[in-house]
């Protein structure tokens, strides 16, 4: 079905969850020996979320939806299609979404799979499901999206202080209170680039930077200019634009290229200034990025939310570009407008919630993380998790990984997460959407520019 002939359809409701702990870049910057304005200022981040060892990417997808679920009282029966946007599988078989389907109770009539194409996989899900509604085949059914990953590269490296994790759930449906999809032609880029990847035998990721950035910025151009002939719609037309930030420098670069584009083509004034157009349009979505750092599939998607929870902007009613990229590559441009009710998002995404209750690592604590996070993934390696409140992995024994309960706080006694028998029952996670605050601490909030 052509874009052009879809009904309303669009994100009903949305939520995000991420690591419990943060280091902060400047921190980062010391121990490296580098100058803290080279990360803070050239890249534009302020802090990187850090999983955890117990923290993995079935984690922060299972804690999106339960919070998404929480915030909009959604019955999981309601729910006919799950697919999942990520990067950071964990199996090389079983999707995530396998593991979310039966954490947050779907039904056995609800399909779960999950898209990967680097960054790009979220979009992609939510692409499908959109067609999936609107094709008639819901069945009067939602669809949820989960976009969730963990951004890691090696200790020392030039991508390790462009590190992060989250997830973020979106609710797919004809009733579109927070984004409406327009209907467009397509506007898509995709060629095959060796500008990042990561072999199966890795578990970081590696990336031509310079190479990489040429890869967005022309994919960005294409996908803009492919928008603008299908549709004839200018710069000037949106309010906001949103750009996949692996870091919020490189959403200065894109609007930059985009808008220097626009200009060329007599769609703003030669007098018009692209820095004050920058932060007009684009700087209030960035905020939750630069505190988060690159979550990969989630990131423009925690910059829609960021956008949406700014509290000093106003966007109900506004029309907003978003420009996903996922190397390798694959881009799309998408038009949207988001609702007229603040109330279907203002407070529920659970954004400043999850920022304030964060706790700060040491340098050190940090790499003890990273380590205790590789040994996790090892056959064997079943351990208590972390004395917190909530879902936790807790590695692995006769090759399954087993989970805690949501609401628990004991350690898991049964190595199949499955089964039927009492143990294991002790280990199966109920319903996940009633786990209140995320099981997070509450020290003194950090600061954030908004």
């Amino acid at each position: 079905m052509s874009r052009e002939s879809l009904p309303d359809v669009g994100i009903e409701a949305l939520a995000a969850h991420i690591p419990r702990y943060y280091l902060d870049l400047g921190t980062l910057a010391r121990a490296n020996g580098v100058d803290p304005a080279k990360y803070q200022v050239g890249l534009g981040c302020r802090r990187m979320a850090v999983p955890a060892p117990d923290e993995d990417p079935v984690v922060l997808a299972a804690g999106a939806t339960a919070r998404l679920f929480d915030a909009y009282r959604i019955d999981p029966a309601n729910i006919g299609l799950l697919v999942v946007g990520t990067e950071s599988g964990v199996d090389g078989a079983k999707p995530i979404a396998a593991y979310v389907h039966r954490m947050a109770g779907l039904p056995a009539t609800c399909r779960a799979f999950d898209v990967q194409h680097a960054c790009y996989g979220s979009t992609a899900a939510l692409t499908i499901a959109a067609d999936w509604v609107a094709g008639g085949r819901s069945a009067g059914r939602k669809a949820l999206v989960v976009a969730a990953d963990i951004a890691r590269y090696d200790v020392g490296s030039p991508g390790e202080p462009t590190q992060g994790a989250g997830a973020v759930a979106l609710l797919v449906g004809p009733e579109p209170r927070v984004l409406r999809l327009e209907r467009h032609p397509e506007a898509v880029h995709a060629e095959e680039v060796m500008d990042f990847w990561r072999p199966h035998y890795r578990d970081s990721a590696l990336v031509d930077g310079h190479y990489s950035l040429e890869c967005y910025l022309h994919a960005a151009e294409s996908c803009w200019r492919r928008y603008r002939e299908g549709t004839r719609a200018g710069f000037p037309d949106f309010d906001f634009l949103l750009f996949h930030s692996p870091f919020p420098k490189m959403a200065r670069k894109a609007h930059r290229r985009l808008f220097d584009a626009a200009m060329r083509d007599g769609d703003v004034p030669a007098e018009a200034d692209p820095a004050a157009d920058f932060e007009r349009r684009v700087l209030p979505s960035l905020w939750a990025n630069a505190e988060i750092g690159n979550a990969y599939t989630a990131s423009l998607y925690l910059s829609l939310a960021g956008l949406l929870e700014h509290r000093a902007v106003r966007c109900a009613g506004a029309r907003i570009g978003l420009f996903s990229y996922g190397s390798g590559s694959c881009a799309e441009f998408l038009a949207a407008r988001v609702g007229d009710d603040e109330a279907a998002w203002r407070g529920r995404t659970g954004l400043h919630e999850l920022l304030d209750a964060r706790r700060e690592l040491t340098h050190r604590t940090y790499l003890r993380f990273r380590k205790e996070q590789a040994d996790l993934a090892h056959g064997g390696s079943l351990r208590p998790p972390l004395p917190h409140r909530g879902l936790a992995f807790c590695g692995t024994r006769d090759d399954r990984r087993v989970y805690r309960d949501a609401e628990s706080t004991a350690a898991p006694v049964a190595s199949d997460v499955g089964g039927d028998s009492p143990a294991a029952a002790a280990v199966a996670p109920r319903r996940t959407r009633r786990v209140r605050n995320g099981g997070q601490p509450a020290p003194a909030p950090p600061r954030r520019p908004c």
